[in-house]
This record gives C-alpha cells, structure tokens and sequence, in this order.
C-alpha cells in the first residue's frame, strides 16, 4: 500500500510538471553553446546530456540539440542527415512549445529553431516551406519584442532577418510579401552591433561576441563597402586566439582576408586551423585552402580541391572545385587535365549556388579560356595585382586577344586591377567601356562593372549617379554570377534610399 501511495505521488509530480519547462541558459549551457559552435559536436552533447540530468526541465539543451543538427546539415549537406534530423527537429519543437511561455526565452527558442531549419532548407532547394518557417520565426521574434524589449538575443536573429530582407531584388518582391518581413541593411547591423557591445562587456552575454562578429564581418564583407569597419571586426576575432581553433572563426577570418587582398594571411590560417577527430569535418575549408592557394599559383592547390571533392559528400562547390583544378592544370600550361576534369564538372555535383553554375556553364560551352587573362584573373582575386597586370600588358602578349569575349574581359580586368589599385579615374573609364561593349552579353562583366561603379559613386556621395548603377546593374542580360550581383547591386540601393 505503501508502495502504490508512493507510485502515485510520483505519478502525480511527474504529470505536474509537464507544461513547466523553464529556461536557464547557465554556465553549463553557455559553455555547451560555445563548445558547439566550435563543432566539438561530442563534447557539446556530453555537456547538453548533464545538463539534461541535473536539470531535467530546463529547455536550453534542447535548444543547443537543435545547433547540432542544424550545423551538422548545414556544413554536411547530405540527404540522410537532412531527412534524420528534420525528423528529430519536430520533438524538439514539441518540446519547446510546452516551454514557460513567461519567459522571454520561450519564443526565442522556437524562433532560433523555425529559422535554423529555414536555412537549411534553402540549401536542400526547399523554398516554400523554408519561406513559411522564415514567416514564422519572425512573427515570434517580433512579439518576443514587444513583451521583452530588453532581452537582448533578440536582436540577433531580428537583425539577420533585416538585414537579408533588405537585399532582396525588386522583381523578387513577392518573397517580402510572403515572408512578411520588412528592414534595412542599416536596421538589421546596427540591432547586432548592439549585442556585440554589450557582449564585450558583460559576461553573461559573452558567449554571444563571437555568433555577432561573424555575422558582422560578413554583412560587412558582402553588403557593405566599409573594409575599415570590416577589418575592425576581424581584429576583435583574432585578439582571442581561441577563434583561430575554431572553424566556423577560421571559416570567417579566411573568407574575409581572401576577399580584401590578405590572401597570405588567409592560407597561414588556413594551414594551421585545427583538424583533429573532436571537430566535425568541416571540408569546405578544403576547397577554400585550395582556392587560396590557386589565387598564388601554388603547385599544390589541386592536393586540397582533391580533398574536397573525395571526402565532401555535399551537394555545393563540388563543379566549381574541379573547375578550379582544370584552371590550375590549364595555368600550368597541362591543356589535356584542364579538357579532362571540366568534364568531371559536367559529370559530379549540382547547380545550385552561383561558382557551379558557372562552372558548369564554362564547361558546357567547351571552349579553352585564354591562357592569360585566366592568370589575370587568378592572379587578381589573391589580391596580387601587379603580377596580374603584368599578365595583361606585357609587350610579348600584344596579341594575346583573338575574340571578341577576350577584348571584353580585358576591358573589365583592367577596371577591376585599377579600382583595387586606386586609380579610380581610369578604373570608371574601362567600367563604363565594359557596360558599353557588354550589357546585352551573357557574361558577367558588365553587370559587374555596373555594380563597382554605383559602389564608387556611393563612396564619393554622387548618390544619384550610384542608384542608377546599381539598377543597371540588376537590368543587364547577364547569366553568370546573377543572383550574387543583383542581391549586391539591391544592398546598395537600400543603403542609399535615404539619401537621394
């Protein structure tokens, strides 16, 4: 009798408590967190299952289990661990939504979830739900606001969804209208800015410093024309040495210095980030050390591309990386590799993302790129601009143009090697004469120059003449490099609305 009394009444706590998850996002959690946004993914899951044990109703590991599939999906892109994982994404959310829903947390949780699974879903071409989840995370986010104005996570993914809504193009208004969004670039970097200085400061918002600066350095990196405020990131990143064994910081810290003309400190990092078996494997940086070393004319780039496209099992990068190893071959004077692996591009991977649709598009055309604008333009994207001149204008190769699509190009290095030089005069007379001689052409490199000229435009405060490049910029016929240019050429019109 004393037994079943006793039965009962643990019956009857256990019943009580359901509906009574809480959130408490301790040192435990917060070290878990950290753990696993450095993809040690076992050892944030010992962290999350103790935490589980001491703690049985607090939701935060449930939330941190979720960072584990999304990242695991995000960096993996495999089918299986998509289809594993959005299975056991809906228990979570079960669990979430029996959360206390006093809590500013409560809707933050789900909101976090909603979104991760959005942006998942974008890679796995699931735009329609990945729209509705999108809708939903910002409507919790949005009323998380309005009850918690001074809880601060908040701000993170409001800012993210502000910032991205901000860019896209106008013939796409239609995806606003769905997700139901509305921001700018500035509204969206100035909500993080404000986490990120109070992470700097107070401890119990510190394990959100590095989550801000990485979104930071990239908006700045990708919408924005500040490199002074995107260095200034990246030296917050690299004063603690921690980031620099963690590969979503390496991720970030190569991305940025091999866009801004610092590609040998991108390769040092690179070459020394941290590879051990407590990692996720993280294979695009793979590609990336191979990319990096490309843009050098290193001999051994192909070693890291190989390494990519044997162990990635993804579904991005993987056209683009065997282009890249036709250039290296073709650089390298071997015009038989180059003819062999581009039909490995047209063989392997999807396109999906811009790099393998113009892979596969160089691919489908058959066509040998002219040897040295090929080095030109290697050359140029690791930031190495005098040798890429050389390349152009050497006595020796006066006629090394024979197409039209040469003269074209040319045309378009030779303003992208001025702009990065300085010579901002002669770098808007080969633009403009790339526009004239390119608009109606297939290839990027009008709508290109139409973009650098309204960033150069924004940058001398000539807002009007910006505004009218970066339309053109989105106007042109352009099939190589679309999405990117247009997203870009929408994110500088939105910085300048206000100013026209």
């Amino acid at each position: 009798m004393i037994r079943q009394n006793l039965l009962i009444i643990l019956l009857i706590a256990s019943l009580s408590g359901i509906g009574q998850y809480h959130y408490d996002f301790n040192e435990n959690c917060r070290n878990a967190y950290s753990t696993i946004n450095s993809l040690k993914f076992e050892e944030g899951k010992k962290l999350i299952d103790r935490e589980k044990i001491v703690n049985p109703n607090n939701n935060i590991p449930y939330l941190l289990d979720n960072y584990i599939y999304f990242l695991t999906v995000f960096i993996g892109e495999t089918e299986d661990d998509f289809d594993l994982f959005d299975d056991l994404k809906d228990d979570i959310i079960d669990r979430l939504k029996d959360g206390d829903e006093s809590s500013p947390y409560y809707r933050y949780c789900l909101a976090q979830v909603y979104l991760q699974w959005a942006v998942a879903r974008i890679k796995f071409k699931e735009y329609v739900t990945a729209t509705f989840e999108i809708n939903k995370a910002y409507r919790l986010l949005e009323k998380n606001r309005e009850e918690f104005p001074e809880f601060l996570p908040n701000l993170i993914n409001l800012g993210l969804l502000h910032t991205m809504i901000g860019t896209i193009p106008d013939n796409y208004s239609w995806v606003k209208k769905m997700v139901g969004i509305e921001g700018t670039i500035d509204q969206g970097v100035n909500e993080i800015l404000e986490v990120l200085n109070i992470s700097l400061v107070e401890d119990k918002y510190g394990h959100y410093k590095t989550e801000c600066l990485f979104y930071l350095s990239f908006i700045q990196m990708n919408l924005m024309t500040s490199k002074e405020k995107t260095f200034k990131y990246l030296d917050i990143i690299e004063k603690d040495k921690s980031n620099l064994q963690n590969p979503l910081a390496v991720y970030a810290l190569a991305r940025i210095y091999m866009s801004n003309e610092k590609n040998d400190r991108a390769i040092e990092i690179l070459l020394n980030r941290p590879t051990s078996k407590e990692y996720y494997p993280f294979y695009y940086l793979d590609y990336l050390t191979g990319l990096a070393k490309l843009h050098r004319l290193d001999n051994d780039a192909n070693k890291y591309f190989f390494k990519y496209v044997i162990n990635f099992k993804g579904i991005n990068y993987i056209k683009d990386a065997y282009q890249k190893i036709a250039w290296n071959y073709y650089a390298n004077y071997d015009t038989e590799k180059y003819k062999e692996y581009m039909g490995k591009v047209l063989k392997y991977g999807n396109s999906i993302v811009d790099a393998d649709k113009q892979a596969e598009r160089e691919a489908e055309e058959g066509i040998l790129p002219n040897y040295h604008l090929l080095r030109a333009r290697i050359l140029f994207d690791g930031g190495y601009y005098e040798k890429a001149m050389k390349e152009l204008t050497q006595d020796t190769r006066s006629g090394f143009l024979t197409t039209d699509r040469d003269s074209l190009e040319c045309t378009y290095r030779l303003g992208r090697i001025h702009h990065e030089w300085g010579k901002i005069n002669e770098s808007i007379l080969y633009y403009k004469k790339t526009i004239k001689l390119g608009s109606e052409s297939h290839y990027y490199y009008a709508a290109n120059s139409a973009l650098k000229l309204g960033n150069l435009y924004e940058q001398m405060k000539e807002y009007k003449k910006a505004a009218e490049y970066y339309e053109a910029a989105q106007t042109m016929e352009n099939k190589e490099y679309r999405n990117s240019i247009n997203q870009k050429a929408k994110a500088g019109l939105n910085r300048i609305e206000d100013k026209l």
